[in-house]
């Protein structure tokens, strides 16, 4: 991209820099300076200053423009010139009436979807996480905490009605009950006139991520297969709704770094992408509705360029491995959750500056989406106070910083290319190293991602009890006397509501018709098990989790056919 000249001139214009520094090094002696390499958080070595000849290589044709292959610079022309990025505050807390408050609460103070629509990214608690229903004895303490207590077609109701169900977008993030989740979320829509095909929203479809996070899952293999399913199904009968989000967030909230979060998601990509195609369904059709969700960290650089290499990764990835033509699925589409592992329980207000700086940094690096941490989830579930809080961050870059008047601003940056270019390679590097091993699915029943991740995360706590990692509030700039701030608590009766109300709607549902839809539940979930992921594709086991939740079956009761003829443990060998 540089003539000889000009990189002669670069090379010169180093050369004499580095002499200045030196001098400068030496005379004020900087700690470590003069002997340490610097590098990024995820270990990647750094300069001390970037100059012309240190993109030399960098082709324009994996650059070029916005909204053009390979996507480095984002996946349209216009990048928030037209539209801003969707505020996406992740809610749940206590009953389902307790989280419509928050909703409609958040809807008051100018949270928006695309174009302006109600958009609803709602989290299911801990009990629903685990495939439980409230009156189980491991739910105890559980229910309603970090996320809303939603067992059932009647709980659907209690959060939804009143609400235009065809007009606004859900979220549902959901850990192993996705089927589960998704089936009462159908039946309720019939319930109030409304068909699979005219809702929008979004699956998690979070199996892969028992690799990495989480203690119990259904084994891999079978965990692929449910994703394939769902999928499968969507594909069929829901054209407004997104299929499967790739959880990279969860990766760097393990202690992961930047780098293994990109190489782990391209290379469950491979693999879920893959098994999509032996069940029958095209990669053009199934990829336009994938989407990714990322942590945005402190490394600023490294987080923006992390996003770069991802689309540019996934872009060339798809279209040599699987013939991909179609741009929508070539894209990565990205919503952004500020990290809240970086979050500290010390001196709380000051996250409000950490994710301010993060929120910047998922803008500049074109993100479609973003849920910003509030400053007290280091502590509780967060407070109105905090919530309102953590959207005005978003609101203020938005309206007041003017970045969103130009696409990719960083584009061109020494720095940032270079980076950029050092991440796809590194990510690249990992994804081969999967594959060597058989692929993401064996890497992950042999447990080798998880003692990667778990490496990384050893290494960030030495680092950090060192003191080499320096964080505000917690190894440095600490304080002595620190006023303990409000937490946010969810009301004690909530457990004992939610108890009640499946109890009772296990007396008035139709035994019969019950009955009927868990022998048929049952059976679909046998032969599920035994099936290739080539076998699938008839959504059988999607129908008859469908019929089941018309049937008024509870979370925990669909989870426990699941987990019986699918197993249920550890998700990888000792």
């Amino acid at each position: 991209m540089f003539d000889k000249d000009t990189l002669a001139r670069s090379r010169e214009a180093e050369m004499e820099w580095q002499v200045r520094y030196d001098e400068l090094v030496e005379r004020f002696v900087i700690p470590g300076s003069e002997s340490s390499q610097a590098e990024s958080h995820s270990g990647l070595p750094i300069k001390n200053c970037y100059f012309p000849h240190d993109v030399e290589q960098l082709d324009f044709d994996v650059l070029g423009a916005p909204g053009s292959y390979p996507f480095t610079r984002g996946n349209l022309p216009t990048q928030y010139q037209v539209m801003n990025w969707a505020n996406q505050p992740v809610i749940g807390y206590g009953l389902p009436e307790n989280t419509r408050q928050r909703m409609d609460l958040l809807g008051q103070k100018g949270m928006v979807g695309y174009f302006g629509n109600q958009f609803y990214n709602l989290v299911y608690d801990l009990v629903s996480h685990e495939g439980l229903d409230p009156d189980h004895p491991a739910a105890r303490g559980r229910i309603g905490q970090c996320g809303m207590a939603v067992y059932s077609v009647d709980d659907m109701a209690r959060l939804f009605d009143g609400l235009d169900l065809r007009k606004m977008n859900v979220v549902h993030i959901t850990y192993y009950q996705t089927l589960a989740a998704l089936a009462q979320y159908i039946a309720y829509a019939e319930r109030q006139g409304v068909e699979p095909h005219e809702l929008r929203g979004n699956t998690m479809n979070w199996y892969h991520q028992s690799a990495y996070v989480g203690m119990s899952a259904f084994p891999p293999e079978q965990g692929l297969k449910l994703a394939v399913e769902l999928i499968s199904y969507c594909t069929k009968y829901m054209p407004k709704w997104n299929t499967t989000n790739f959880f990279g967030y969860g990766v760097e909230e393990a202690g992961g770094t930047a780098v293994e979060e990109i190489g782990l998601m391209v290379a469950f990509g491979i693999e879920l992408v893959s098994s999509c195609q032996k069940a029958g369904l095209e990669p053009d059709a199934v990829l336009a509705r994938f989407g990714f969700q990322f942590a945005q960290a402190n490394d600023f650089f490294e987080e923006i360029c992390k996003i770069r290499s991802m689309r540019r990764i996934w872009a060339s990835t798809m279209r040599q491995r699987f013939n991909v033509t179609n741009p929508k699925a070539m894209n990565v589409r990205i919503h952004t959750h500020t990290s809240g592992a970086v979050l500290t329980a010390q001196q709380p207000l000051v996250n409000l500056i950490r994710t301010t700086l993060h929120a910047l940094g998922a803008a500049l690096a074109g993100t479609q989406a973003m849920e910003v941490s509030s400053y007290d989830e280091a502590l509780a579930i967060p407070s109105e106070e905090a919530a309102t809080l953590a959207l005005r961050v978003q609101q203020v870059i938005q309206e007041e910083t003017n970045i969103t008047a130009v696409s990719d601003p960083l584009a061109g940056s020494y720095y940032v290319e270079s980076l950029t270019d050092q991440m796809c390679l590194a990510a690249m590097n990992l994804v081969n190293e999967i594959t060597a091993q058989g692929g993401f699915i064996r890497a992950q029943r042999s447990g080798w991602i998880r003692s990667m991740v778990e490496d990384s995360s050893e290494r960030w706590r030495e680092l950090v009890d060192s003191g080499s990692r320096r964080i505000v509030g917690l190894n440095c700039f600490k304080v002595d006397d620190e006023p303990e701030p409000p937490i946010f608590t969810v009301d004690p009766d909530v457990e004992r509501v939610a108890i009640e109300r499946v109890r009772e709607l296990r007396e008035r549902r139709d035994p019969i018709a019950y009955e009927q839809a868990m022998t048929a539940l049952e059976s679909a979930s046998k032969d599920f098990s035994e099936r290739d992921v080539s076998e699938l594709g008839d959504s059988r086991l999607m129908m008859a989790t469908i019929d089941a939740a018309r049937a008024n079956a509870t979370t925990g009761e669909i989870m426990g056919v699941f987990k019986r003829n699918l197993g249920w443990g550890a998700p990888h060998e000792s």
